[in-house]
């Protein structure tokens, strides 16, 4: 009896010794993101870095693919109005109840009101607030509610997940293993395409018949991304206009074509979604053969010279995305960020096209006679790059 006794004493004894170094073991496994364990679970670049490890058809093991740790790209400057970053946005803690207000709603409002800027857990329930009160934002910086102050219009613009950024060639995590990226129905032609100046930019919103709305699929996105409209962001001369900086270099313009998610049933209903919306961001350089007119359909930009004012594009005079922005065949990034204008929702999957269209002179002047809500010539029209703070941009 007493030996049976020191044999299971003995036996529970070496179990208790074994079993944390089994469980160490199994940690081998997980793919080291290059962050701390605890924020594995809570990012959405961990699931995409398991899906561009697999085979052409989805099947086979899932690999861990980077494993170094990446610094984020920083500024070389901190006075240039192109590379500012805004400063902290946390806000004084309050602990006591002024007189006569009632603390069972008084604390309650003071947790909401703290609550720092960040992204949608993916549930889609913690939706992003839009701007307080409807207020005018400005691209000057010395302006009230200049880029700076923008968090104070929407909380958001103050997050960890904000955009435009610096894209780095040499820091990116090179993909290798990726499925094509592809726009469907690029050829297709609208009914109708509203043009207008909302003060802040030219959209162009396509008015399509069912079925014929193109999608985008493939590269980095799961799903279908409906097309829902491009507008652009320039600047008042040819050294600067972009909104994301290539290799410390800004370009003129910077296109930008927005699309929804197919699981959603209209862009108003997906942009509070953490996975709701898809930003492909395009480049123009100059082409200096100034005789030629490359972007025929930049002629209807002289109808939408005032702010507010609209045009619609009769189905006579539509063109397709195609005579935009081409083929859809070049390197790109991708990286997951925010809109660039209040309410700056951080709810985008961006790509970046590293091939630069081509516009001339003339074009770029027909883009500088429009004016904002102010009366002056829309220009400068860009958001100083943000922070990258533990994202990581992926290089395609």
């Amino acid at each position: 009896m007493r030996l049976s006794r020191c044999v299971q004493q003995w036996i529970l004894l070496n179990t208790l010794v074994l079993l944390p170094w089994v469980s160490c073991t199994r940690l081998e496994t997980i793919p080291d993101s290059g962050e701390d364990f605890p924020r594995l679970s809570t990012r959405r670049s961990v699931s995409f870095r398991e899906d561009v490890n697999r085979d052409e058809n989805g099947e086979g093991p899932v690999r861990p693919l980077f494993r170094q740790r990446v610094p984020p790209v920083r500024s070389t400057t901190s006075v240039n109005r192109d590379f500012y970053f805004p400063g902290p946005t946390t806000r004084r803690r309050v602990t006591t109840v002024p007189a006569g207000r009632n603390p069972d709603t008084y604390f309650e409002n003071i947790r909401e009101e703290s609550r720092q800027p960040g992204r949608s857990s993916g549930s889609g329930r913690d939706r992003p607030r839009a701007a307080a009160g409807g207020a005018e934002f400005s691209y000057i910086e010395k302006d009230k509610n200049g880029p700076s102050n923008w968090y104070r219009i929407a909380p958001q613009c103050g997050g960890r997940y904000q955009s435009p950024i610096m894209l780095n060639t040499s820091s990116a995590l090179y993909v290798r293993n990726k499925r094509p990226l592809q726009l469907v129905g690029q050829t297709n032609l609208p009914q109708a395409i509203r043009l207008e100046n909302d003060g802040h930019s030219a959209k162009f919103t396509y008015v399509w018949n069912e079925g014929d709305r193109p999608y985008i699929r493939g590269g980095p996105l799961k799903t279908k991304y409906f097309f829902e409209q491009f507008h652009f962001h320039w600047g008042s001369n040819e050294s600067l206009g972009s909104e994301h900086v290539l290799d410390y270099h800004r370009f003129p313009m910077e296109l930008h074509l927005v699309f929804y998610n197919g699981l959603y049933s209209s862009f108003e209903d997906a942009r509070n979604e953490v996975d709701g919306l898809v930003v492909v961001g395009m480049f123009y350089e100059m082409y200096d053969r100034f005789n030629e007119q490359l972007n025929t359909w930049t002629r209807f930009l002289q109808e939408v010279i005032t702010p507010e004012s609209t045009f619609t594009i009769q189905f006579i005079d539509t063109f397709p995305l195609y005579d935009v922005i081409g083929d859809f065949e070049w390197p790109y990034f991708s990286y997951e960020g925010s809109l660039t204008t209040p309410p700056c929702l951080e709810t985008v999957t961006w790509i970046v096209s590293a091939k630069p269209l081509l516009i001339t002179a003339r074009e770029m002047r027909e883009f500088r006679r429009i004016r904002n809500r102010n009366g002056a010539p829309m220009v400068n029209n860009f958001r100083p790059v943000q922070k990258l703070y533990n994202r990581r941009v992926f290089r395609y």
